[in-house]
């Protein structure tokens, strides 16, 4: 028998175990090793000439790879994670040509209005945009099928605010899946350089792009979600089968759909796992944005490598919804909460070097009802010693003249009212989305608005209105109704708050006696505190309207007539439903809208409620069942939960 060396045993060991060690693939999935680290890539760059310019785009399919992973997506241009980032000049007019290359087979699953449905149908939202909701802009009701295309002229104000926005799918049915899988880039309408300090300059395209990091979250690697995996999504749409990753059988008699499902929860930077930029102790770096998820709140900080915060690296919040706001400042709770759809830029100045973390961490502090949260790692900062000492600027960029602060008008001054009610089983003011021509409120173009968002529901849910942002005025004591699901889960109805077992007597357009049950599980309602709550006076176009709340907003209608969307940016509420149209129309042109579902006005809930519930104008009138108050009182938009002349001439119910 042969006898081993001393130095061959351990030469032998080491060959077993590197033999015994297989590497990760489809097959044989691990947990890492999916290209983590890397250094950080900025999207690709459509810079504007300025004036006309034209873009041709295609929608087609594209393999990401993460490591040993390889995902089918459906992408723009076919190669990046991300869509190119579109940089845009105030007064420009940008002819798009979008291009759907995807195939026709399987398009249509059979699923109805209000279901998950059209996998390879797509077309383009320029979400904050101050744009036309009318094709050929803004107009998200356009689908663009397999093997056709469309052509957008998207034209720019000349005042528009320079800031950060971006694009993504927007077909109802599918918009969850699109952008959940890769549709969706940053946008930015360039600073003016005679409006812009020129510690902003320093900072910010196109002066110094270089330190103009431009970060758009994706949940391209969000599997282990529940719903919203993606996995879950493709099943749910009934994609294609070779996209899907069932045919990879994997250990444990599973497939690897099934195992990332199990395992892998990611939101992605720029479609990088966790990259690395490299920063310079004393410059100054401007941090562009973007919640592309479809249904996950970001709450950011950037920290040391253990988690604990930092004074090494400041921040400063400059722009919240792609408008600035009156000066810089630090972020009122220590961390910048970006709600599905939303953006936010920041200034940021690390004064040592050393290794730190921009990730998003959810704090108990912090209520935001429930909605999903995202915890993780999304940028590590890798600070090296500069020569530069640069300092954060005392201004800020002027608001455009079309955001007017909107807290200066008198209650008699507000021309239109209107309630926009969060509710049960993704319904929006009691009902559906049903057709682009069911309008559900009309506001006339130059006059101010005051509405109020409620939330009946016992899920947070964040709002988007497209073309026009608007301004928070004030959080409000909720005294409304509690939504309680039907038994068949599709069914609901409203309970008066203090008494869970009696039902309110406006319920919703549908509803059915017969399926509905009564519970008394409903907790009262939660102040809206901390993070979740936006500061009074700020611009937005998504707002987190928490559970069982009640918010104030204001704005003007300027510029553009027609089709304005609203809808829950949880972007399968989106497509099951909770979306609805109004329209803005000129002076002296009909307003007639369908504001009632049924015979209630969203937010009633007693015969007593008025309509809308924080106006004070109608404090003091008679309440009544009648047409008319025996006063003789008219009843304006605004004014009771019945229908009067007025209300018939300014946006009763009409047929569908």
């Amino acid at each position: 028998m042969r006898v081993l060396g001393f130095c061959t045993l351990p030469l032998l060991l080491l060959l077993h175990f590197a033999g015994a060690t297989t590497e990760c693939s489809m097959t044989n999935p691990c947990l890492d090793q999916l290209g983590e680290n890397e250094d950080y890539r900025k999207p690709s760059q459509l810079l504007s000439p300025g004036g006309e310019w034209t873009v041709n785009m295609t929608v087609d399919i594209g393999t990401l790879t993460y490591g040993w992973l390889q995902l089918k997506r459906r992408l723009y241009n076919g190669n990046a994670a991300s869509g190119p980032t579109f940089r845009l000049k105030k007064g420009d007019l940008l002819t798009l040509n979008l291009i759907n290359n995807l195939s026709p087979e399987g398009n249509d699953n059979g699923n109805g209005e209000n279901e998950q449905n059209f996998p390879n149908t797509t077309n383009l939202h320029t979400h904050g945009l101050h744009i036309s909701g009318e094709n050929p802009q803004d107009s998200v009701v356009i689908k663009i099928d397999p093997q056709d295309s469309h052509q957008y002229r998207y034209q720019i104000h000349p005042h528009h605010s320079s800031g950060t926005y971006w694009y993504h799918a927007h077909v109802h049915g599918s918009t969850i899946f699109q952008v959940s899988g890769g549709l969706a880039g940053i946008l930015i309408v360039d600073d003016d350089p005679n409006d812009t300090p020129a510690e902003l300059r320093a900072a910010s395209c196109p002066w110094n792009c270089d330190n103009d990091i431009q970060l758009i979250f994706q949940p391209l690697l969000l599997f282990n979600d529940g719903r919203r995996g993606f996995g879950v999504l493709q099943k749910n749409i009934q994609d294609y089968d070779g996209f899907r990753l069932t045919h990879y059988n994997v250990s444990g008699g599973t497939n690897l759909e099934d195992w990332l499902a199990g395992n892998i929860k990611y939101f992605t930077t720029n479609g990088q796992l966790k990259p690395r930029k490299k920063l310079f102790t004393g410059e100054m770096y401007r941090f562009r944005m973007v919640n592309a998820g479809g249904g996950h709140n970001l709450e950011l900080s950037i920290t040391d490598q253990d988690g604990e915060p930092t004074s090494k690296c400041e921040v400063r919040e400059i722009a919240i919804d792609g408008i600035y706001l009156h000066k810089p400042r630090k972020m009122p709770h220590g961390q910048t909460l970006l709600v599905a759809g939303s953006k936010a830029d920041w200034l940021v100045r690390c004064d040592s070097p050393g290794t730190y973390v921009l990730s998003s961490t959810p704090l108990t502090k912090n209520y935001m009802g429930n909605i999903g949260r995202y915890e993780g790692t999304l940028l590590t900062l890798e600070v090296s010693a500069g020569s530069t000492s640069r300092h954060f600027p005392w201004t800020l960029p002027c608001a455009p003249p079309y955001l007017t602060d909107q807290r200066v008008y008198k209650e008699h001054e507000i021309k239109g009212r209107f309630v926009v009610e969060l509710a049960t089983n993704r319904h929006l003011n009691r009902e559906h989305w049903s057709t682009p021509d069911y309008y559900r409120y009309a506001m006339v173009l130059g006059e101010p608005q005051e509405w109020h968002f409620v939330n009946a529901d016992s899920l947070s849910h964040p709002l988007h209105i497209h073309v026009n942002h608007y301004q928070v005025i004030s959080y409000n004591q909720y005294t409304g109704a509690v939504g309680a699901s039907g038994s068949n889960g599709n069914n609901w109805n409203l309970n008066v708050q203090s008494n869970q077992q009696e039902q309110c007597h406006f319920q919703h357009a549908n509803y059915d006696p017969n399926d509905v049950t009564n519970g008394d599980d409903q907790t009262t309602p939660i102040p809206v505190t901390g993070l979740a709550r936006a500061e009074i006076g700020e611009w937005r176009d998504v707002l987190l309207v928490p559970a069982q709340s009640n918010i104030t907003v204001r704005f003007t209608p300027t510029d553009f007539t027609g089709d304005v969307i609203l809808h829950c940016h949880i972007l399968d509420h989106e497509d099951g439903g909770m979306m609805m149209i109004v329209k803005a129309v000129n002076p002296g042109e009909n307003t007639d809208a369908n504001i009632k579902s049924g015979d209630a006005y969203p937010g009633t809930c007693q015969l007593t409620d008025r309509y809308p519930f924080n106006n004070p104008n109608t404090l003091g009138e008679d309440t009544d069942t009648g047409a008319e108050s025996e006063k003789g009182g008219k009843r304006g938009q605004g004014a009771r939960p019945h229908a009067s002349k007025k209300d018939k001439r300014r946006g009763a119910n009409r047929s569908r």
